[in-house]
């Protein structure tokens, strides 16, 4: 026994002299005493390196308030989303509103320890170790999601040790500082998902049109599945690897105990059914939106536009918007077919014969079938498979839907059908419903011609766009019509004369392919739109409405107007003057009042435009001027004698609800009287009953309006109102020299549209009078003379006037048949509404 103890002491100093140094010197023990001192300054070099990284960590205050890249949300009057504007479309959801099911994949695929560990998972560390080491690369990821949270919001994507060792110090500190749910919230709403979507509520809106509160099982795992690598998994690249990718999360997720066996096989067999988000890409709004787009870059900066959340509320009203847009394209689409068939969109037969050198067709005949079989086999072979080869380039895109649009290769031509291959199927073309598809003539005087026959439009070969209409079951193929973009363009602008709000601009006919606003932007000759304005002038200027003008020739210094229809009237009242839109007694009046009154007037109705002080000619429409500042002008009649600017905008708050800018309440600016507003108002009310405004009685309620024409048909306006709305309509091309066709008016080409959208949006508004001023009185007056009517039974009709303006001398005249009266115009004239006669023409 003691021999044993006398042993073990030996032992025991052998190896404290091994240690301390004591005892025999020995390479081992030196080699032992270096590295234990090595590995202690390496250990308090790494402390203190850990320490410093500890204390010179970045704040955690993006995290307590993050500043997240938000999109700039754009609502209409009625608070309806219509569109964002960001670089990174991100949508912000608590962390309540999210499903437990979406929490669970997400956990399950990236973290599933996440409510075990303390913001770094050592268990995971090991393992990834041992599996990278086993493969020699890097297969597999141990960060947690606290870890990606820190690295997402504070630090970068740098692969150093340093960015790894802060990754792991600061996700130690989140968990200390924030709850789990809170790690989740600011995880959910950062990460990309893919498809443009920046956090789990955009990639649920842009993947399945819903809200994450709404996502089920399948939706949860594939979203959940984006995160590392979005690019590869997202369906919207690869629905193959998207499936895959949804697959191991459910795999994942059964795992781990969320889902049972069942849950998985049921789901992972389930096809993936997207619903992508097209709502906020509206085309019918995209005018209108743009103006504020363009506001807010200008006034806020391309940063707070783009990324500050800043949510816009408009004054839009979105069934307004739609019905304006609506309006004008059908109105473009019925101008265009007016002028007829501009042609295919080209010839595949041609195309293979300049290819191949054939020279077998010819631009008047098409293809020379004769020739063609006269060709060796393998030229007719080689022919033959091009051609076919380009009718399957043309159509495969065709998607077959009543209603909608395709591309065809005419396959058959006769008079009265056509046929048409569609790629899958056939179509068939008949001439009874496309009368309106002669050849395109612009410059054809206006003729009631009809296509009639097809060989005058098509030939084999030709590439053609067209409307599906129905499916011929019986003959299995789609009936068609031949369709075309219209080329002339417009604008419109729709506003509430009595306070300026701006309810529907339509800058063009396609947004996507023309930004420009015609509505805003454009200036174009007015024509006789802008005459409302010289008489407005003049009855602040001792004349009435009763006043005769001089409607004989004009000779003034080489400038000769003349009327429309090249006749003269000799004397005629101030209010037949404007309803019939006469030039020369415009003119006169403009000259007799001074050029220096009109351009006051206009500048004060609100034109900015300079008109030339010396031209007599601006005052029947030679000047260009912006559709919304005529609306902002006829406002000024309607709403009794205010300016009114308009208003865009409502309010705009920022990303947390506070107010940034709120749309100042506008004083009135008297700029007229109201009893001048009135009488205008009531004159243009004449256009509507007797005069080129005719069409606008369609809407069945009281309104006052005027047309537009430029010489050779170039431009066409129409500018109306009711007591509560008013709308600006524009035709023409952007390449203002080209005319619009053969007696294509302001009454044939633009009061079409106005009466369309009127006839839509003014049903659920009440039937208004324009209300008459107390400054207002009525007399019976003897229209001939513009005096006060003697005696009953006279030709008289009754006329407004400004108190103290009435007629007081009496002129009696012996009625005869020629002078009937207010409505035998007409017949004194020798018809002075040949304009309109001529625009009423039974439409094509």
């Amino acid at each position: 026994m003691a021999k044993r103890n006398s042993l073990t002491n030996h032992k025991r100093k052998s190896l404290v002299g091994f240690i301390t140094g004591y005892g025999p010197p020995s390479k081992l023990r030196r080699l032992v005493n270096y590295t234990i001192y090595a590995g202690l300054i390496f250990s308090i070099l790494v402390l203190g390196y850990l320490s410093y990284l500890a204390v010179n960590l970045p704040s955690l205050d993006e995290l307590v308030n993050p500043d997240y890249d938000l999109p700039t949300q754009i609502y209409d009057r009625n608070n309806e989303l219509i569109t964002e504007f960001y670089t990174k479309r991100r949508v912000l959801i608590p962390i309540e509103k999210v499903p437990k099911v979406m929490v669970q994949a997400l956990l399950a695929i990236e973290d599933a320890r996440f409510y075990n560990h303390f913001g770094i998972d050592p268990l995971r560390m090991v393992k990834a170790f041992i599996v990278n080491l086993s493969q020699m690369r890097i297969k597999e990821g141990a960060s947690t999601l606290t870890q990606q949270t820190a690295r997402m919001f504070i630090l970068s994507n740098e692969r150093t040790m340093v960015r790894k060792l802060k990754e792991i110090l600061l996700a130690l500190e989140i968990e200390q500082r924030f709850t789990k749910a809170q790690i989740l919230e600011l995880y959910l709403n950062k990460y990309y998902f893919g498809h443009g979507a920046y956090g789990i509520e955009a990639a649920a809106q842009g993947y399945f049109s819903k809200s994450a509160e709404d996502l089920n099982l399948a939706e949860a795992a594939l979203i959940a599945g984006l995160p590392q690598a979005p690019s590869k998994w997202a369906p919207t690249y690869s629905m193959e690897n998207a499936t895959k990718r949804r697959n191991m999360v459910l795999k994942a997720m059964e795992n781990v105990g969320y889902i049972t066996a069942e849950e998985r096989i049921k789901t992972a067999t389930t096809p993936i059914r997207l619903n992508l988000n097209k709502s906020l890409d509206f085309n019918e709004t995209s005018y209108y939106t743009e103006h504020i787009r363009r506001y807010l870059y200008a006034k806020y900066g391309k940063e707070q536009l783009y990324s500050g959340g800043l949510r816009v509320y408009t004054m839009m009203d979105l069934k307004t918007q739609i019905s304006a847009q609506n309006s004008l394209r059908k109105g473009l689409v019925d101008h265009d077919k007016r002028q007829g068939y501009r042609g295919p969109i080209k010839n595949l037969l041609q195309e293979v014969d300049g290819e191949l050198s054939l020279y077998l067709y010819d631009e008047d005949r098409g293809w020379d079938f004769d020739k063609f079989e006269n060709l060796d086999e393998d030229s007719k072979i080689l022919a033959r498979e091009l051609y076919s080869s380009k009718i399957e380039s043309v159509v495969e895109k065709n998607n077959f839907i009543i209603g909608g649009k395709v591309l065809g290769v005419v396959t058959k031509v006769e008079k009265s059908n056509t046929q048409v291959n569609l790629g899958k199927f056939q179509g068939n073309l008949l001439l009874s419903s496309m009368r309106w598809a002669r050849p395109v003539n612009y410059d054809l005087v206006f003729t009631k011609e009809r296509l009639k026959d097809f060989n005058d439009i098509l030939k084999l070969g030709d590439v053609v766009e067209l409307e599906i209409l129905d499916y011929d079951y019986t003959a299995k193929e789609f009936s068609l019509v031949l369709t075309q973009d219209p080329i002339a363009n417009g604008g419109m602008l729709v506003m509430d004369p009595n306070n300026g709000e701006v309810l529907a601009i339509v800058g063009g006919y396609d947004f996507r392919e023309s930004e420009f606003n015609r509505a805003i932007q454009g200036r174009r000759q007015t024509g006789s739109a802008i005459k409302p304005i010289v008489y407005s002038a003049a009855l602040d200027n001792s004349y009435t409405t009763s006043s005769m003008l001089d409607d004989t020739p004009l000779v003034e210094g080489g400038y000769r107007p003349g009327n429309y229809s090249d006749k003269f009237l000799s004397k005629l009242s101030l209010r037949d003057s404007l309803v019939f839109s006469k030039n020369i007694p415009t003119v006169r009046l403009a000259k007799e009042l001074g050029l220096d009154k009109f351009i006051e007037r206009a500048h004060d109705l609100g034109i900015t435009t300079e008109f030339n002080p010396d031209e007599l000619g601006v005052v029947i429409g030679q000047t260009s001027i912006t559709l919304k500042e005529m609306t902002v002008a006829y406002s000024v009649f309607a709403n009794g004698g205010y300016l009114v600017e308009p208003v865009y905008i409502s309010r705009i708050e920022d990303r947390d609800g506070n107010l940034v800018e709120k749309r100042d309440y506008q004083v009135p600016n008297r700029v007229i009287s109201k009893e001048t507003s009135f009488l205008i108002t009531s004159v243009l009310q004449g256009v509507v009953r007797r005069g080129s405004g005719r069409r606008a009685q369609a809407i069945n309620r009281p309104s006052a309006g005027k047309t537009g024409t430029t010489n050779n048909f170039i431009d066409a306006w129409y500018i109306g109102y009711i007591p509560q709305l008013i709308a600006g309509v524009y035709v023409g091309f952007d390449k203002n020299q080209q005319t619009l066709g053969d007696i294509e008016t302001g009454s044939r080409a633009a009061a079409p549209i106005w009466v369309d959208f009127m006839k839509e949006v003014t049903a659920p508004l009440p039937v208004l009078p324009f209300e008459q001023p107390t400054g207002i009185n009525m007399v019976k007056i003897n229209p001939e003379s513009g005096d006060k009517a003697c005696e009953a039974g006279e030709s008289s009709r009754f006329e407004y006037y400004k108190a103290g303006t009435e007629p007081t001398q009496c002129h009696r005249i012996i009625a005869t048949p020629t002078t009937k009266g207010f409505e035998s115009l007409d017949d004194l004239t020798g018809n002075p509404n040949q304009e309109e006669d001529q625009e009423l023409i039974e439409e094509l």
